[in-house]
């Protein structure tokens, strides 16, 4: 008896999340940024019996089920991301780099990262825009951009893979309680391990979202006037030119990427470009430029060692793979007191080239694991 209490919690576990949105198979194997084409596997008509007496006796109530229900949310209520970065030239970088650490510090906020070259500020999102515009004043802009992401519907499908795998767990614990059969103890306890991991993951993940709505992030090139010989300029090849370790190269995305970083990441669906962050700040995004003048993975590989081993102190090319595609390209350790790794390669589709960069802010931190996600992924 105990074994169709225990069929049915599982069953029941699929009904839930299938329930709940996209996120449905997402939520049985905790892989927070895979989409399956795999039809679900059809149900006997005993365990169907068992799932809908368990549902009937122990039912999910609509608030369990779906934190904050089925409706939209308010304007006022809409959860946002904002991310800002300029280029400013300015006539002494450190008492530049000086204000604006004050600036961030003032407005509540702080210094998440601080190279030679670079500085990322988090400051509150409510003074997000205005303190924006006070930084592009303290220099000559080279360039800016800024991105708005509505992560509202992403957070709430969170919330309710999270309500559904917690609900879930509790039933087991009072299937486990009831249960006499070794082999089934067994069976419900690593079922137990299973989802207290994925509960684990995905409270990560919320984390990661709370932290970025609740603090914009703006990051700032500080170029120094003398030395601002334009040598970035020189290079014949513009989005080899615009490539920042903290920012993706492009606001496009001409691809479908599927791609699972690994569940201490959180993905960012922005429609434009992919985007994964864990909480310890490495970042993987994937975007698209044109491939112009039109080359090889090897043409391109060559021209970005080439032209960008002398920004960084180490240079070394890496022969990878994107699924069945080819990803060429090198990873970089910066000049800084305390380095950066950072990764930048290219898959060629024809007339297109999908960026793939990856960026840490620790210089011993080891990208095979994302390296492996990628060669397991797919990009068409």
């Amino acid at each position: 008896m105990y074994t169709a209490y225990f069929m049915a919690a599982v069953i029941f576990f699929f009904i839930s999340a299938c329930s709940s949105g996209d996120y449905a198979e997402e939520a049985w194997y905790g892989e927070a940024a895979m989409e399956s084409e795999a039809p679900a596997p059809a149900m006997k008509r005993s365990e169907m019996d068992f799932a809908e007496t368990l549902v009937m006796e122990d039912e999910l109530t609509p608030e369990e089920a779906q934190p904050g229900g089925e409706q939209a949310k308010p304007e006022q209520n809409r959860k946002r991301i904002y991310n800002g970065s300029a280029g400013l030239v300015v006539e002494e970088p450190e008492k530049s780099r000086k204000k604006l650490e004050d600036l961030a510090n003032e407005s509540g906020g702080y210094v998440e990262q601080s190279y030679r070259d670079y500085l990322v500020l988090r400051v509150p999102a409510e003074q997000f825009h205005e303190l924006f515009q006070r930084i592009l004043g303290m220099g000559s802009i080279q360039y800016q951009s800024v991105d708005t992401w509505d992560v509202t519907d992403q957070y709430m499908d969170i919330q309710a893979r999270l309500a559904t795998a917690q609900a879930t767990r509790d039933r087991l614990y009072v299937l486990l309680e009831r249960s006499t059969d070794p082999e089934e103890r067994a069976r419900i306890l690593r079922e137990i391990g299973r989802l207290t991991e994925e509960i684990e993951s995905i409270k990560q993940q919320i984390q990661i979202l709370d932290s970025r709505i609740a603090f914009s992030r703006i990051t700032v090139e500080l170029i120094p006037r003398l030395q601002d010989d334009g040598t970035r300029g020189t290079i014949p090849f513009s989005w080899i030119a615009s490539l920042t370790p903290l920012n993706p190269v492009s606001s496009e995305l001409e691809a479908r990427v599927t791609l699972n970083p690994g569940e201490d990441f959180a993905v960012f669906e922005k429609e434009e470009i992919y985007l994964a962050e864990d909480a310890l700040g490495t970042s993987l995004s994937i975007s698209t430029v044109e491939n112009s003048p039109l080359g090889d993975s090897v043409f391109w590989q060559k021209a970005l060692v080439h032209h960008l081993e002398g920004y960084y102190a180490e240079a070394v090319e890496k022969d990878l793979k994107f699924g069945d595609r080819t990803l060429a390209g090198a990873e970089f350790v910066s000049k800084d007191r305390e380095p950066f790794r950072y990764f930048a390669g290219l898959v060629v589709d024809g007339k297109k080239l999908h960026i793939v960069e990856i960026f840490s802010p620790h210089a011993d931190r080891d990208f095979s694991d994302l390296y492996k996600a990628l060669e397991e992924g797919e990009c068409k």
